[in-house]
């Protein structure tokens, strides 16, 4: 998850001073930036229902559903403003459609790192 959560769910999220946050950020990764960000993206009352389906429910589940919608929001701004880092994966799908997609998302930016 590395420091975009942050980002997402203190920044967004929360609504800290995402400036600071990018700052504190910096400084603590040494500006380590991931070369691929996967985001699995699915609508949150979805996502939602599928923790709770899940059984993994944390305190963070708890949060209201405008909470989650902002991070969801925030993930999807920082994916648009890094088109050649994110890429966005529709997790709404099945289990088997989702790690397709991730499986090939992965290969196609190893084979264009080679």
């Amino acid at each position: 998850r590395f420091a975009d959560s942050t980002m997402a769910y203190q920044g967004y999220g929360h609504g800290l001073d995402l400036e600071a946050l990018v700052r504190i950020t910096a400084f603590a990764t040494g500006g380590l930036i991931p070369d691929l960000t996967l985001l699995l993206d699915i609508p949150v009352r979805a996502g939602l229902a599928r923790r709770k389906d899940g059984g993994d429910w944390n305190r963070l589940d708890d949060y209201d559903r405008a909470f989650h919608q902002r991070a969801r929001d925030g993930y999807l701004q920082m994916a648009a403003r890094e088109p050649d880092r994110w890429i966005v994966v529709d997790a709404s799908r099945s289990e088997e459609i989702v790690a397709a997609a991730v499986r090939e998302a992965v290969a196609a930016r190893l084979t264009t790192r080679a």
